[in-house]
């Protein structure tokens, strides 16, 4: 029902793309804050992950920056509630590394190798990772392993002039114009521009 509202998914011709897929059998595992396991729209889609920082199942979460990401992964669509989703066929893996929003490289390397040893496709960091050797050697083990991580750009609207990473693809945030969100970082590190304001 509130797909009308949704700007970013006929702007990324996710419509078009949903004739061929809906992203079924795939496995996103969400590197952030937790998700919330009973949210109407994601609890179907939900599949075991891991609390990276207390060491254990609680994936709840602490800050609501997680679910909100899941929901724009792989919402469940077709469903008459809430919101569609880019991937609304794909399941949901919730990998929590932050108890306040900041996170340390090294919990985002361990979750992304857990994701990769636990069946995810894609790993999504909601998170600038700069220039981390660990994220990276962890990227790397992933995509051996098939799978493709992802992070944020970063939000300081700043050039780090880090180099490109070939195991990560490094996403910069655009409005609903196509420009590049005012606080997007950019460089040479970045691999592809997707909508990220007002989502």
């Amino acid at each position: 029902p509130s797909y009308s509202s949704q700007w970013h998914l006929p702007k990324i011709k996710a419509p078009v793309a949903w004739d061929a897929s809906i992203a079924s059998g795939i496995t996103i595992a969400i590197v952030d804050s937790g998700v919330e396991a009973s949210h109407p729209d994601l609890v179907n889609s939900l599949v075991p992950g891991r609390n990276v920082v207390s060491n254990n199942s609680d994936t709840s979460p602490a800050t609501g920056h997680g679910t909100r990401v899941a929901g724009t992964a792989a919402a469940t669509g077709n469903n008459s509630t809430g919101v569609a989703s880019v991937a609304w066929g794909a399941n949901i893996m919730p990998l929590r590394v932050t108890d306040d929003g900041y996170a340390y490289w090294s919990d985002i390397a361990e979750a992304i190798t857990w994701a990769a040893d636990n069946g995810a496709d894609v790993a999504n960091v909601s998170f600038g990772i700069g220039n981390s050797s660990t994220v990276t050697n962890a990227a790397q083990y992933m995509r051996n392993r098939g799978g493709v991580v992802l992070t944020s750009a970063g939000n300081a609207n700043t050039d780090n002039g880090y180099s490109d990473n070939p195991y990560i693809i490094h996403v910069a945030a655009t409005t609903s114009s196509d420009a590049k969100a005012s606080y997007s970082n950019y460089g040479n590190e970045i691999d592809v521009a997707a909508p990220g304001s007002g989502i």
